[in-house]
């Protein structure tokens, strides 16, 4: 089913018309000044922050019982950046980001999510830009080259 869009200005119009969408589905609602925003019923969210709770809640345990769970690979997974990191930062990121999204869920605060997302990110692209260095570069002292 396609997720509903309206204007902010709309909802705020005929909210009357835009309400009955919501006890369907999300609506999003788009703003020209900003980011979007997604209206969503109570029993919806709380479906969702019992979900993800429960994957993450799941990938702690697998965690727990096997100390190398497999990387994802590139393509597959929603975070294609993750496999730019090493295993070791891979089950770090995963972690961090279980814990924060638990924690956004349970107080309804998701910045520090949103943060934690894109210092991982900005991590793993700097680690694939070092990668990309070929070796020597930056190493080492100046040359002394003589004055012509």
């Amino acid at each position: 089913m396609p997720v509903a869009e309206r204007t902010l200005t709309e909802f705020l119009q005929h909210s009357g018309r835009v309400l009955p969408e919501v006890e369907r589905g999300e609506v999003v609602l788009r703003r020209r000044d900003g980011d979007s925003l997604v209206l969503i019923s109570q029993s919806h969210w709380e479906a969702l922050a019992k979900s993800f709770t429960a994957v993450a809640e799941a990938a702690r345990d697998l965690e727990s019982r096997c100390q190398c769970p497999p990387a994802p690979r590139t393509g597959e997974f929603a975070l294609s950046w993750l496999s730019l990191l090493s295993e070791q930062e891979q089950r770090e990121c995963l972690r961090e980001l279980s814990q924060a999204l638990v924690a956004a869920l349970a107080d309804g605060k998701f910045e520090s999510l949103v943060n934690t997302l894109a210092q991982w990110r900005a991590t793993a692209l700097a680690t694939w830009d070092d990668a990309q260095k070929p070796t020597g570069y930056w190493e080492g002292a100046p040359l002394d080259v003589e004055r012509p």
